[in-house]
């Protein structure tokens, strides 16, 4: 009797032991399958592998709009006019005064931009633009940041955004995202934006490959007189 039990149970356990590979390779491709369809929606069709890539590709194939952003300058404009109205290109990059970090980068690597632009003579096609972020950056502070950085107005603006949800509409546009830090500073993703003869969001550079943003800046200008 204990035999015969004991049979039943070695043939049930054999019968699991046959079917547990199928259920398990079973599970494991419906997961797979899973994760696969939310890695392809993620990377809109694997075309991308990152939050970052799929930025700067969904800005490539659709030029980003300006939207309604006043920005303090004399006299009152909008960013969207001011950009329109220069037909230059126009490298864009989002800073804060008081930064003391990837800013301060930025500022040395647009002080090195603007030496080019003057050595070339691309005064005529490329300019650069700093946008704050930052409330706290008035009219007054950006224009002692601007002497500070030895920035040339015919070549490299900066300005700010007095309404928070027009600040707020911009960062969405050019897809930068800002994080209170300690401190009072702010943790914040970086790049070059590339702003076409039209005033829209065509292109996105590395913030560490300066030449490469030019150029392309460049490259965009002349397409466009094509």
């Amino acid at each position: 009797m204990t035999t015969s039990t004991s049979s039943n149970n070695s043939a049930h356990s054999s019968n699991n032991a046959h079917h547990w590979p199928r259920l398990t390779l079973a599970a494991v491709l419906t997961v797979a399958l899973l994760g696969f369809a939310a890695i392809y929606q993620a990377t809109m069709g694997l075309n991308v592998v990152s939050t970052e890539d799929g930025r700067r590709l969904d800005v490539e194939r659709e030029p980003r709009d300006m939207p309604f952003a006043a920005v303090h300058r004399a006299p009152p404009t909008t960013l969207a006019a001011m950009l329109r109205a220069d037909r230059r290109v126009t490298v864009v990059a989002f800073i804060y005064t008081s930064c003391n970090s990837v800013c301060t980068v930025l500022g040395s690597e647009f002080q090195q931009m603007q030496q080019i632009i003057r050595q070339r003579n691309l005064q005529d096609k490329v300019r650069l633009l700093s946008i704050s972020f930052d409330a706290r950056d008035t009219a007054e502070r950006l224009a002692s940041y601007a002497e500070r950085q030895h920035a040339d107005p015919a070549i490299w603006k900066l300005v700010g955004i007095d309404s928070e949800p027009q600040r707020k509409a911009v960062l969405q546009t050019f897809g930068i995202v800002v994080l209170p830090a300690p401190l009072g500073e702010f943790v914040h993703n970086a790049a070059f934006h590339l702003v076409d003869s039209d005033g829209r969001l065509a292109k996105i550079d590395d913030f560490d490959m300066p030449s490469q943003a030019l150029a392309d800046a460049v490259d965009m200008f002349e397409a466009h007189r094509k």
